[in-house]
């Protein structure tokens, strides 16, 4: 029955039946018009897609909307499920000491929310155990945290179990499991009801007169808006994510500590924490050492992929003859199809050791240095300016390089006269989607950067090792940040919540630039 009430068999019958609905559409329509098609309003076929439409297209945008919205409400069930005296959740008196009230809310809130991700993780890891077919949900009901060894047995399996079961653990863990079961079924169900009642409802309605073809350009506007309207929705999901768990840590840490401290050193790590006045280790969360770590790798990969990507554009565009263009860009854009992992393992086992055997290993101590990632990630960004330069290079019209080249100029100067003028909004955006891709670059940096977990100041050395936000992020996110405090775990969603805005912005000026050039042009 989970088989059959399930998204992807729910949007295989609405497929079946809107083809099905296509062919019953153009027939009805054909027969009501007396076999004269003249007399219709519509063609037959404009009917068949008004059914065909009718069928797949709500049940499609529900599945969607279901999908996505189920999960928040899994996720608003497990807050609302929690008592208010779990006793996982309140912070232990002897952890209490001078604290204030709010230290203790904050903290607490930090405990909380620790403790419903080991919930979600425990309900994803006991359903994996039933879907295994070691146990049904009637089975898990009569389970005991502590008289059966859960986690083992969970593990055996290959289940993820992070915390320490408990009771009070498990018996949420089943409230949700049995939430999202009945989610699960009571989504396609309505779907199911929605595509039956679309096919029948489409098809009573077909006439001679019936205005199937207005009836379709409804359908696709309104689909459109829809597909428009998801890609806006993301963003909003995006940043709900990362906005929550970012104040919380504002709220403790203060948001001038965080974006112009000079340190990064969480309590976590072993090497190098600070110690505070009370005898205990604090963290010291400063935002600046890893955006400049950040924007100074993606200054480099800009120096070395603008001037080569946009001279390959021109050439291509401009001097290359059709034979040669057709054999050098296949071979550049090869580079944008490489695994990013395969540019920082180059990285890590080539341009490292050869930087360092330039410069001598007193100017660069290691191998992993700014330059390093630098000048690869350069590389690797050398196809998206090269093709969107080249493209939009392209798109200049032919009539102002031969007035150009009529009035006497050379290539040269129609180059760089009338066409990079002419081309530079797309050029410009082409390199803010470079640098773009640059800052949020992961595995070479990771490779090819530096793997500090604390960094004191601003590295100025284009051969030092530099820590990066998305480096952070992922080292505490994979597992190195298991034993930090919720302070320093919230951190990295305020780094993330932090880059965006700092991208956002980016962006926002890369569209006032283009805006203004356009206008000069058009």
């Amino acid at each position: 029955m989970s088989a059959i009430l399930s998204g992807p068999a729910v949007l295989l019958v609405a497929l079946v039946l809107a083809a099905v609905g296509f062919f019953l559409g153009r027939s009805r329509a054909i027969a009501s018009s007396g076999g004269d098609q003249r007399r219709l309003h519509s063609l037959p076929k404009q009917h068949g897609w008004h059914v065909a439409l009718a069928t797949f297209v709500p049940a499609v945008i529900f599945i969607m909307l279901w999908t996505f919205f189920a999960g928040l409400a899994s996720n608003v069930y497990v807050e609302t499920i929690i008592p208010g005296d779990q006793p996982e959740v309140r912070l232990p008196l002897d952890q209490r000491g001078d604290l204030t009230e709010r230290e203790i809310e904050i903290r607490e809130a930090g405990r909380r929310d620790l403790f419903i991700a080991n919930v979600k993780t425990l309900a994803v890891a006991i359903r994996g155990y039933i879907d295994n077919g070691n146990a049904t949900f009637e089975d898990v009901e009569t389970w005991r945290a502590d008289l059966a060894p859960l986690q083992e047995r969970l593990r055996a399996d290959g289940q993820v179990v992070g915390a320490t079961v408990t009771q009070g653990m498990l018996t949420l863990a089943r409230d949700l499991i049995r939430f999202d079961r009945t989610m699960g079924w009571l989504g396609p169900t309505i779907a199911l009801a929605m595509i039956a009642i679309g096919f029948l409802a489409s098809l009573a309605v077909i006439s001679r007169d019936f205005r199937a073809r207005i009836s379709v350009e409804r359908w696709v506007r309104g689909f459109l808006v829809f597909a428009s309207t998801m890609a806006i929705l993301t963003t909003v999901a995006i940043l709900y994510a990362l906005t929550a768990p970012s104040l919380r840590f504002f709220s403790e840490y203060g948001f001038f500590n965080f974006l112009f401290g000079l340190e990064w050193a969480p309590a976590g790590d072993v090497v190098g924490v600070p110690e505070g006045p009370d005898g205990q280790y604090e963290s010291a969360l400063g935002f600046l050492p890893l955006i400049w770590g950040t924007l100074y790798i993606s200054l480099v990969a800009l120096l070395v992929s603008v001037p080569l990507g946009l001279f390959a554009a021109i050439y291509l565009s401009e001097f290359a003859t059709k034979r040669v263009r057709s054999l050098v860009k296949p071979a550049l854009e090869i580079l944008a199809g490489v695994p990013t992992i395969v540019y920082g393992i180059f990285a890590l086992v080539t341009i490292g050791p050869f930087l360092q055997a330039v410069v001598g290993s007193t100017i660069m101590p290691n191998t992993v240095s700014v330059m390093t990632a630098g000048v690869v990630m350069g590389m690797m960004l050398v196809p998206f300016v090269s093709s969107l330069s080249d493209d939009v290079i392209n798109a200049v019209p032919q009539a102002m390089r031969d007035g150009s080249l009529g009035l006497g100029a050379t290539p040269s100067e129609t180059v760089t006269k009338v066409i990079l003028p002419a081309a530079l909004p797309g050029i410009v955006g082409a390199i803010v989607l470079a640098a773009s891709r640059a800052i949020g670059e992961t595995m070479i940096v990771v490779l090819a950067a530096g793997a500090l977990s604390n960094v004191t100041g601003l590295e100025p050395n284009p051969f030092g090792a530099v820590v990066t936000v998305t480096t952070r992020i992922v080292a505490v996110l994979t597992g190195e940040g298991s034993g930090f405090d919720s302070i320093d775990v919230l951190a990295i969603f305020a780094l993330a919540f932090t880059l965006f805005f700092i991208t956002l912005g980016l962006n926002l000026l890369a569209q006032r630039i283009v805006a203004k050039y356009r206008e000069q042009y058009e």
